[in-house]
């Protein structure tokens, strides 16, 4: 007889709680929830696409196995610094790109993780509307003493990065920093 391994076929199931919060054409975030027992994290992104509960992005996919890597959490939020889909930002579009109660949505959602990552890349230092949307949530968060659960997700070189510039690589942190989000005209915003 070998030493082969029993390998019996079977059938694994998980429930997955889906939401998303709307309202007209803003989606200020959407959530999964596989394992309640376990922590949850937000990953602050940029905008949001047109997918809905059961049509994923490639962001939102990226993230999810970002998270589940990470091997930490029962369930995340996907938030974004803009409640409405952009396909091409500059400071114009982007003015428009948002309700008027998305930062207290935003901040809501934070306050019900236990980690904030922020995963918005280079856009806050490339725009001067991401980088003030930014620096409004980072207030915000200090004011409701979040700052601890913030961090930032980076590159191997420690730059700060979306999920997709790093698509095959682990997701490493470093914690807040104001120069990464530098004024496109120099000088640095929202210590």
């Amino acid at each position: 007889m070998s030493n082969e391994i029993d390998v019996r076929k079977r059938v694994e199931k998980l429930q997955v709680q889906l939401e998303v919060k709307l309202k007209g054409e803003d989606t200020y975030w959407s959530k999964q929830i596989w394992d309640e027992s376990k922590p949850l994290v937000l990953v602050l992104a940029n905008y949001p696409t047109d997918a809905n509960l059961l049509k994923g992005d490639l962001t939102g996919m990226l993230i999810q196995n970002g998270v589940i890597e990470l091997g930490k959490f029962g369930g995340m939020i996907i938030a974004n610094l803009f409640t409405r889909p952009v396909k091409y930002p500059s400071d114009k579009i982007l003015s428009v790109a948002y309700a008027e109660d998305g930062m207290d949505e935003l901040v809501k959602a934070a306050k019900s993780a236990d980690r904030i990552i922020i995963a918005t890349g280079s856009l806050p230092s490339r725009s001067l509307v991401a980088q003030v949307r930014m620096g409004d949530f980072w207030n915000l968060c200090k004011q409701e003493h979040l700052e601890k659960r913030v961090a930032i997700l980076v590159n191997g070189k420690g730059k700060a990065v979306h999920p997709l510039a790093i698509r095959n690589e682990p997701w490493q942190f470093t914690a807040w920093r104001s120069e990464w989000m530098k004024d496109p005209k120099g000088g640095t915003k929202h210590e």
